[in-house]
């Protein structure tokens, strides 16, 4: 590679670095709330009269969040919100899955689930299921 097209290559690195946003993570409920995001999400798109309900709480190593329906524990795993801009994004990841999650579902659920919050919405999706959330 010539040293002038080198050169090109890094300005653009450089200069394309710089108007990107980068993501911030925030690490405890302390900075959701601080943020204006909610540690509580009620499913209102259940089909069965029975909202899905998600808290999100400090864990051991930063958030965790616990699922349930009809007060019956459904899905656990990490939870991560991270902004980049003015665009909030929340994954659930590390998915445990109980036996009272129906079990085409379980076996159709992905370890990680992401979306963005949008108007305090969350618009989750992942093999057959899909819900929206609104924080409480």
């Amino acid at each position: 590679m010539s040293s002038t097209k080198l050169n090109l290559l890094v300005c653009l690195f450089v200069l394309g670095g710089s108007t990107v946003a980068e993501a911030t993570c925030l690490n405890s409920v302390t900075e959701l709330k601080a943020e204006g995001i909610k540690a509580h999400w009620l499913e209102t798109t259940a089909d069965d009269g029975k909202p899905l309900k998600i808290v999100i709480s400090d864990g051991a190593k930063g958030l965790v969040y616990s699922a349930s329906k009809a007060g019956e524990p459904w899905l656990a795993g990490k939870a991560s919100f991270c902004r980049s801009g003015d665009k909030t994004v929340v994954t659930l990841n590390n998915t445990e899955v109980t036996e009272n999650v129906p079990l085409v579902t379980r076996m159709a659920l992905p370890d990680t689930l992401t979306a963005p919050i949008v108007n305090d919405e969350i618009n989750l999706a992942g093999g057959p299921w899909r819900g929206t959330f609104v924080g409480r």
